[in-house]
């Protein structure tokens, strides 16, 4: 029984070997008339058509050729190419998008800087000055007096409150708002004053 077993596993491996022996035949010869006018096929000279037949033979025997290789870095050149111009298409679009966004906010950029500008304008002419409170001081508390150096005597007009450690002749700043009322600064705090003398 054995050797009927050796026998058949002969017959088989001899089978195959006159079968891979077999010319195959060419993958443009497998396809018909209408599946070549399809891939364009037909469009191709008879030595590219052996060309296209040797590199996919070469394929299916898992074999690179060449053709294949040349084929390939062609086919990844031209997406390459597409991703750039795809990439540069984006690219102006975004430019052209901010560009866009900036005219349109242009406008306001332009109306608030005139209005800073204006505003700087106004507290530039308002009148303004700076003096010395004469003695000690201690901030203030609610109507507070300050006499100052050059004569003036100044009274808080509000009742708010800022206790500060004591101090001996001071430099305070005095500026007329915008909606007219005198303001005394001292240290990045500001009151409400009213001129007394």
């Amino acid at each position: 029984m054995c050797w009927l077993r050796r026998f058949a596993l002969c017959v088989i491996a001899l089978a195959l070997s006159l079968r891979a022996a077999e010319p195959v035949a060419a993958f443009s010869q497998s396809l018909s008339a209408e599946q070549k006018q399809r891939l364009g096929l037909t469009k191709l000279s008879a030595a590219q058509l052996a060309e296209l037949d040797a590199a996919v033979g070469a394929y299916a025997r898992g074999e690179t050729t060449v053709a294949v290789k040349e084929a390939v870095r062609e086919v990844e050149k031209k997406s390459e190419e597409k991703v750039q111009r795809a990439e540069k298409k984006a690219a102006v679009a975004a430019e052209t998008a901010v560009a866009e966004y900036k005219k349109k906010q242009e406008p306001g950029v332009v109306a608030r800087t005139l209005e800073v500008f204006k505003r700087k304008q106004e507290e530039d002419r308002r009148e303004r000055f700076t003096a010395h409170v004469v003695g000690p001081f201690r901030g203030w508390s609610g109507g507070t007096y300050f006499p100052l150096d050059n004569g003036q005597v100044w009274r808080q007009s509000g009742t708010e409150t800022n206790e500060l450690p004591l101090a001996q002749n001071v430099e305070v700043e005095f500026y007329q708002s915008s909606t007219g009322y005198w303001r005394m600064k001292y240290d990045g705090a500001w009151i409400t004053v009213k001129r007394l003398q």
